[in-house]
C-alpha cells in the first residue's frame, strides 16, 4: 500500500482495521500524521452528531380508520404533523452544531495552511527518482485534474488531505534545486501573493480553478515554475 492509497482508507474509514493499512501506518511518519488528524476530524464529528431527538408528547391512540383524514383535535394527521417536527427539530440540531464544530475551528491564511502541510510530508524533498508520466497523471486525477502537456523531472507525486480535500502535491526538480507544488482547484484567490514562512520561499498563483502553491527553500524562480506547472495541467469540469 502506497501513501495515496493508505489516505483515502483513512479518509474513507478513519477506524479502519486493515492489516495492511495498520503496516503501512506504522512506518510511515507522514502517514501515521495525517491518521492522527483524521482520528480527531472523525471524533469531533462523532460527537457533533451525537444529537438527541426532542421529546415529543403525542397523543394517546389508537384512532379508527375513519379519523385518517385530517381532523380538529388530534388524530393521526396530528400524530404526523408531530413526527414532521421532532424529525425537522433533530435535523436543524445537528446543522447548527456542526456549524459551530466547524466555526470554533478558525481556518489558516493559504499560504500558513501550505507551510504547515509540509511537516506532514518530510520525506518529500529528498525524493530523486524521476516518475513516469502515467503516474503523476494518475495523482492529479483523483483530484480532477489533468496532464495536458510533458512535466518533466516530477520526483514526487502524492494525492494529500489538505483543508477538507485531496489535492495534488508533486515536487519538480529544477536546476537551483526541488520545488514543491500544491494544485489547490478549490481554493481561488484573487491575484498571486510571494511569501516567505516557516523557512519556505513562495507563491500563491490563481489558476483556471481554484489556485497553484509553489513552495521552495533555495533560490528558486518559484513564478517561472508556477508557470510551467500551469501550462502543463488542465482542470477538467465537474
Amino acid at each position: 500500500m502506497n501513501c495515496s492509497d493508505a489516505r483515502f482508507t483513512l479518509a474513507a474509514d478513519p477506524r479502519s482495521g486493515d492489516p495492511v493499512l495498520l503496516e503501512h501506518v506504522g512506518r510511515c511518519s507522514a502517514c501515521a500524521a495525517y491518521a492522527s488528524d483524521m482520528h480527531e476530524l472523525d471524533r469531533r464529528l462523532h460527537d457533533a452528531l451525537a444529537v438527541s431527538v426532542p421529546d415529543v408528547k403525542l397523543p394517546s391512540g389508537p384512532y379508527p380508520a375513519s379519523a385518517a383524514s385530517p381532523a380538529p383535535g388530534g388524530g393521526p394527521a396530528r400524530i404526523d404533523k408531530a413526527r414532521r417536527f421532532a424529525v425537522a427539530a433533530s435535523v436543524a440540531g445537528v446543522a447548527v452544531l456542526v456549524g459551530l464544530l466547524w466555526a470554533g475551528f478558525p481556518r489558516q491564511s493559504l499560504a500558513s495552511a501550505v507551510v504547515a502541510h509540509m511537516a506532514h510530508e518530510p520525506g518529500a524533498w529528498s525524493s530523486t527518482a524521476l516518475l513516469p508520466e502515467t503516474q503523476v497523471d494518475e495523482v492529479m486525477a483523483q483530484s480532477r485534474v489533468r496532464l495536458a502537456g510533458n512535466l518533466p523531472a516530477v520526483t514526487y507525486a502524492n494525492s494529500c488531505w489538505f483543508r477538507g480535500r485531496h489535492v495534488p502535491h508533486l515536487v519538480v526538480q529544477t536546476s537551483a534545486g526541488p520545488v514543491t507544488v500544491l494544485v489547490l482547484p478549490n481554493e481561488p484567490i484573487e491575484q498571486s501573493t510571494r511569501f516567505d514562512e516557516g523557512g519556505y520561499r513562495g507563491a500563491l498563483v490563481p489558476a483556471p480553478r481554484g489556485s497553484i502553491a509553489v513552495l521552495a527553500q533555495d533560490e528558486v524562480d518559484i513564478e517561472q515554475v508556477a508557470r510551467r506547472v500551469m501550462a502543463a495541467i488542465i482542470f477538467v469540469d465537474g
